[in-house]
């Protein structure tokens, strides 16, 4: 069925389907005018190291970096913010007054929220040149607006701003084009930004804007000097004014090229946490330098079973396997087991291309931070792939350890397939995954494993592998007959319950891989993983490190909030995020390793700590919550003084009680799900022609994830008719204007939608 005629059957509309193609995209805009480009270079500026030496303080420009807020607020890289030298005494900011000018020091500044793993770090104004104390408020700086850089596309323009040179150049203007994405296991949504523009290494921390002069990104990620080596930043100067430049002087981020910038989406949490005077604790800390951390493994890293597909499930799977791509293909993901690795350890993926490196293809030195063991993927999406045969080289360390070949070329061909594995310990009437995940308790005796076909005939052998920590299980061959396309499941069963391990379901056809799927069996004796309820306090004694007063209300004035969840049936070495939320905004995600002295064991307690940079928290509602092995554990809230609705409403007038309105958004012709597609509803008497594609005239607006689910943030008002533009990259849309709801209409609606390929 058509999605416009199930739409009219639930809604009772005359509907009007239009599909406008390239022409439904928000029109071109010229580029950025002179006043524009006045008014970003305003809020550039350049980040300065000041070092001590026998002759007093010097120093010399280290990076750029943008302002954000009017208050002093600056957004830059780790790197060019966290020097590795103990010299470094204070950070300089020097402010663009005139493009034709060197920046004018003007400030000092110092960290208050960063991340080194992302190479991501907000600066705050504190001081004059004379180290007198500055009041943010009283500074009113030209600063950039933030941009959205998840509605970024190919081909759409990027301004980028900053200082190339060491010293006192002046600021530079670039312009390029996004040219593709790359994403990893460690980020949700795109890692990395990749644009066509060669741009100099001294703009690290910098200012990539779109057409509209919005911040997107930061220019970041370094490929090479030349085709035979990465870099990050060169001993370009005499640092320590010792009359030699040699490995005794800073590195200066100034060497080679940057062709990837990090989306400012992977800012937000640190700008609102900085906003909101909240201390964050980012990812990829050093070993053992906070709880979290990891020990530095026993043996030598290992790298194996490398694996291609062109599609991430929401549970950081494949979506299938490949062993070759055709012409035009836009997306590829290399996945990968890993053992023996050590957080914060380099690691990099190189590529060749019929035999000649692609230095700005892969992903430079990166800090690892994926914990000891597991597996693990990097990926592109709309990045153009010409045909040919690409190698891809994983190094650690500087050591290259191991490596594999995918050949794209030739006609798509409509071979059989597995897909999109889902595992859970209940199935409904309808043969469909309930409470679907990757975490499982020993006690449980049953298993489901759900996954998609397509273009099988009867009579074709396949087979079906359970691996149990690398060693096989069981495995079964048997003769397909099941259809030509579809979907199915199969069961796992012991009686004593499943043993505890880390499981792996791999398929085949014809002795071909065609899917894999990995999925923890954790507990103890015959309980599975347990957390208990958050328990919240703003008091915690000192000698049993347990909560002195609980509640889920702090007053106004709170200095620091602490939460604890008692736990069982718990394994080292799973990978867990804790991640903190004020008002519904995210201001702190904490990846880690469930092994150390602080989280780890069977049972313990799990606890964390939310404080503040200065005197108090900010009033609002504090929520927390704990993933495990790709799925939430446990989530709990808690309000500071008069407290604030979690999630911000997006329009004044959304009803108390409305209609809900959730599905799926799936390929027409194969009936897969379309991750990133989009569901959007334009206020009330906007039409999609008059539609100027700005914020303020959308309604609500919701994003589908991995398995193309949907679920709008606002309620839809009964008695109000609203325009809507369901889409997703590559894929006609549909849009609908009159879309009214009478009366009649339920209060939950479930919405499937099927998009055509262009």
């Amino acid at each position: 069925m058509k999605p416009t005629s199930r739409i009219l059957r639930l809604l009772s509309l005359p509907l009007i389907l239009i599909l406008l193609g390239s022409s439904l995209a928000p029109a071109a805009l010229a580029d950025l005018d002179r006043p524009g480009r006045l008014k970003i270079m305003s809020g550039v500026v350049q980040v300065w190291w000041i070092v001590e030496t026998p002759q007093g303080l010097r120093g010399f420009g280290a990076g750029s970096g943008t302002l954000v807020s009017p208050d002093g607020l600056i957004l830059t890289n780790h790197h060019v913010a966290v020097p590795d030298d103990p010299q470094v005494k204070y950070l300089g900011i020097a402010l663009t007054t005139r493009s034709d000018q060197p920046p004018q020091p003007a400030f000092i500044a110092t960290i208050v929220a960063d991340d080194p793993y992302l190479d991501l770090t907000v600066l705050r104004i504190t001081h004059d040149l004379d180290m007198r104390p500055i009041r943010p408020a009283d500074l009113q700086l030209p600063f950039v607006a933030l941009g959205q850089s998840d509605n970024l596309d190919v081909g759409d323009e990027l301004n980028i701003f900053g200082y190339p040179g060491i010293g006192g150049d002046t600021v530079t203007f670039t312009r390029g084009v996004v040219s593709g994405f790359t994403q990893d296991a460690s980020i949700r949504g795109r890692a990395w930004i990749k644009t066509d523009t060669t741009i100099a290494g001294g703009n690290s921390g910098g200012t990539a804007v779109d057409e509209n002069g919005n911040l997107v990104g930061v220019p970041t990620e370094m490929g090479a000097g030349d085709a035979d080596s990465y870099v990050d930043c060169r001993t370009l100067v005499d640092t320590n004014h010792d009359g030699r430049i040699d490995d005794k002087d800073t590195c200066v981020p100034g060497g080679g090229f940057i062709n990837a910038l990090r989306p400012v989406s992977l800012a937000a949490p640190l700008i609102e946490a900085a906003r909101q005077g909240l201390a964050y604790q980012g990812r990829g800390s050093q070993p053992g330098s906070q709880p979290g951390g990891q020990p530095a493994a026993s043996g030598q890293p290992r790298l194996s079973n490398l694996q291609f597909s062109t599609g991430v499930t929401e549970s950081d799977q494949p979506t299938s396997l490949v062993t070759s791509l055709p012409s035009g293909s836009r997306s590829l993901y290399l996945f990968f087991d890993y053992e023996n690795m050590t957080d914060g350890t380099p690691w990099e993926l190189r590529v060749q291309f019929n035999g000649q490196d692609m230095p700005d293809a892969g992903f430079a030195s990166n800090a690892w931070s994926g914990g000891s063991a597991g597996n693990w993927w990097v990926g592109w999406s709309d990045v153009e792939f010409p045909d040919g045969v690409y190698r891809m080289i994983l190094t650690v360390d500087g050591r290259e350890i191991a490596d594999t070949e995918i050949q794209v070329g030739g006609q798509a061909q409509r071979a059989p397939a597995f897909a999109n594995i889902v595992f859970s310990q209940e199935r409904s009437a309808q043969d469909e995954p309930i409470n679907p995940g990757r975490l499982f308790p020993s006690d449980a005796t049953r298993l489901y494993a759900f996954f998609d076909y397509a273009n099988m005939t009867s009579g074709m052998e396949w087979t079906r592998t359970w691996l149990l920590n690398d060693e096989v299980a069981a495995t079964t061959t048997a003769q397909w007959n099941e259809g030509a396309s579809g979907s199915t499941s199969m069961e796992l069963t012991s009686d004593d319950g499943l043993p505890v391990g880390n499981w792996r379901l791999e398929l085949s056809i014809q002795g071909q891989p065609a899917a894999r799927a990995d999925f923890t069996v954790t507990g103890q004796g015959a309980s599975g993983p347990a957390f208990q309820p958050f328990v919240w306090s703003d008091d915690v004694d000192q000698n049993t490190g347990r909560p002195n007063s609980v509640g889920t209300s702090f007053p106004s004035g709170s200095k620091a909030i602490y939460v604890f969840s008692d736990y069982q049936g718990m394994s080292d070495g799973l990978r867990a995020v804790s991640r903190v939320y004020l008002n519904g905004q995210m201001v702190v995600e904490s990846p880690f390793e469930w092994s150390n002295e602080f989280y780890g064991g069977a049972t313990g307690v799990w606890w964390n700590a939310i404080h503040a940079n200065g005197d108090a928290l900010p009033d609002g509602e504090y929520t927390q919550e704990l993933e495990i092995a790709g799925q939430v554990v446990q989530r709990g809230s808690a309000v500071v003084g008069a407290g604030s609705a979690s999630t911000p409403a997006p329009t004044p007038s959304q009803p108390a009680d409305g209609v809900q309105i959730q599905g799926v958004i799936s390929d027409v012709d194969t009936d897969r799900p379309i991750g990133g597609a989009f569901f959007a509803v334009l206020k009330p008497g906007i039409t999609v022609a008059a539609f100027q594609w700005t914020d303020d005239e959308v309604y609500a607006l919701a994003e589908a994830d991995r398995q193309g689910a949907y679920r709008l943030p606002a309620l839809l008002e009964r008695g109000q008719c609203y325009s809507i533009i369901i889409g997703a990259d590559g894929y006609w849309p549909h849009t609908e204007d009159d879309v009214c709801l009478n009366a009649t209409v339920p209060d939950l609606v479930d919405l499937p939608i099927q998009l055509q390929q262009r």
